[in-house]
């Protein structure tokens, strides 16, 4: 009994995380001529769930200039739930990985027009776990949409177990 208390002990116990990505967006609103872009950042609070699935609750802000000869240059605010899904891992001590990501929620404008709706993102994430094994970073390539407005995001992305 105390060898299995102890083996239970020395068992690595998933970890919570927090994450920050943050990069380019480029947004096409239907109905509207041209392709806005700004920054986007997204915040992410999850747990693994499973050895190759995470569970998440997000936060995003986006700020989009509009398109030339367009006005209305605008800031989006979203949140909602998310998860990860590990595809395959590689190299040394498996310290990369490639995922799926997305997540769905609400979103709302925060400056200038527009309306409240759904919102997501869906992609593929390229992960490296240096020797410090409570960072992970990455790069992050998304499908986004808010409403009638669709794009497509590159995110680097710094996560960090707790």
């Amino acid at each position: 009994m105390l060898m299995l208390a102890l083996m239970l002990a020395a068992a690595p116990q998933p970890q919570a995380y927090l994450g920050i990505s943050a990069g380019p967006v480029l947004l096409r609103e239907s109905g509207r001529p041209g392709t806005g872009n700004g920054p986007m950042v997204r915040l992410e609070l999850g747990v693994p769930v499973a050895d190759r699935f995470g569970a998440e609750v997000w936060l995003t802000g986006a700020m989009e200039s509009a398109p030339a000869g367009a006005p209305g240059d605008r800031a989006l605010l979203g949140a909602g739930i998310g998860g990860r899904f590990l595809v395959a891992r590689a190299g040394a001590e498996d310290s990369f990985g490639l995922w799926l990501h997305g997540g769905a929620g609400w979103g709302a404008p925060i400056a200038g027009d527009g309306a409240h709706g759904p919102t997501g993102f869906g992609g593929a994430l390229v992960t490296f776990q240096p020797f410090v094994k409570r960072f992970t970073v990455g790069l992050e390539a998304d499908a986004v949409a808010w409403r009638r407005t669709f794009g497509l995001a590159v995110l680097p992305s710094l996560r960090c177990a707790f």
